[in-house]
């Protein structure tokens, strides 16, 4: 049995994004799965390689009945997860537990050899790396990106986020037991060696003071939080919009789904949504959609503002750590243009105006 190392966490200067083009995608489409690619468009992501792939009709995978009309989502994942094998099977088994529970997610899709997913060497350029192919059912819909932000959809996320945390509660695979990123909350200090490449010394410093606010007042009480499973990047990219603009059709992404407080998802769902309206006091809406499905204790309350300016941090200098290393992807700076703006805003408030503009000061 392979050993692996199960808390392989990202290195500074390491590169982890595979090569692609979409060439290769169509022709590991074909060379995996049995399926020719009428069109393939590339996606945006942060570290892995995803393509948008519509299918012809005809194959002979075994494991296929129809063809979704939507298409598929073909996804390289960068190698520091392509390792981590009992965490994709993990994150596999979680799709289908919550396909079959009416939470609308990517299905994945098993090879002509009967496998959810596959590791392929790639050699493109002098790059060679093994990397873990998996097709994933397309789910149709807006993102949230794309929608006017109206108090609705923001109070409909956040009942969605908690009746989603509600489900996984029944959820768990031991590849979550140890399982350790760079992007779940608890890994905030590790941030200290990636502020580098954050250029403004200002910044840089209000990195620095959240960390270390996190670390006191967050990190100190986490064994006294609720536990279980979360999505943990439930942002504007990862929520599908129905035609209507307001109902959360499905939720997409689950490669940092794991093991925490569940108040941390929470906080991360507050901070893009409070990114994506650029209006902190919106945050109200996503607190009180979570509070009628699941109410928050006074420890959490007392969290939430640090919790929700360490995601914000965290995915600044991330951000910007990322863009230093692969310059081309503009994807990475999405959260740069106004996130900045808003840590300098938001870390200032008291506590407690925070949480009147957010409704939850008794």
């Amino acid at each position: 049995m392979q050993v692996e190392n199960q808390d392989v966490v990202l290195r500074p200067g390491q590169r982890i994004r595979p090569p692609g083009s979409n060439q290769i995608a169509a022709h590991l489409l074909k060379e995996l799965y049995d399926l020719d690619a009428s069109s393939v468009t590339e996606l945006n992501a942060y570290d892995d390689r995803n393509y948008r792939v519509i299918c012809d009709e005809s194959h002979t995978n075994p494991h296929i009945t129809t063809i979704s009309k939507y298409g598929y989502v073909l996804k390289i994942i960068n190698s520091l997860d392509s390792q981590k094998s009992h965490v994709i099977e993990a994150q596999t088994e979680m799709l289908i537990f919550l396909n079959q529970r009416d939470i609308n997610c990517p299905l994945p899709v098993k090879t002509v050899r009967g496998q959810y997913y596959t590791l392929v060497n790639l050699n493109v350029d002098g790059c060679t790396g093994s990397y873990a192919v998996r097709l994933l059912v397309y789910r149709p819909g807006e993102l949230l990106h794309r929608v006017p932000i109206t108090g609705e959809l923001l109070r409909n996320v956040g009942s969605f986020t908690a009746k989603l945390d509600k489900v996984l509660m029944s959820f768990s695979h031991p590849a979550y037991n140890d399982y350790e990123t760079l992007w779940m909350l608890k890994s905030v200090p590790k941030l200290r060696q990636f502020t580098y490449a954050v250029k403004n010394t200002v910044e840089r410093e209000l990195a620095h003071q959240v960390i270390l606010g996190f670390e006191e007042d967050v990190l100190q009480v986490t064994p006294q939080l609720e536990q279980g499973m979360i999505h943990g990047d439930l942002n504007e990219q990862n929520l599908v919009i129905s035609s209507s603009g307001s109902e959360i059709a499905a939720v997409i992404d689950f490669g940092d789904s794991h093991r925490t407080c569940l108040i941390f998802e929470l906080a991360i769902t507050l901070c893009y949504m409070i990114l994506q309206s650029n209006d902190i006091d919106m945050g109200k809406h996503v607190v009180e959609g979570y509070q009628d499905v699941r109410k928050l204790t006074d420890l959490e309350k007392r969290i939430l503002k640090v919790t929700v300016c360490a995601r914000i941090c965290q995915s600044l200098v991330m951000g910007a750590y990322s863009h230093l290393n692969d310059p081309q992807n503009e994807y990475l700076l999405v959260t740069q243009k106004s996130g900045w703006t808003l840590l300098k805003k938001l870390w200032p408030l008291s506590q407690d105006n925070v949480l009147r503009n957010w409704g939850i000061l008794d």
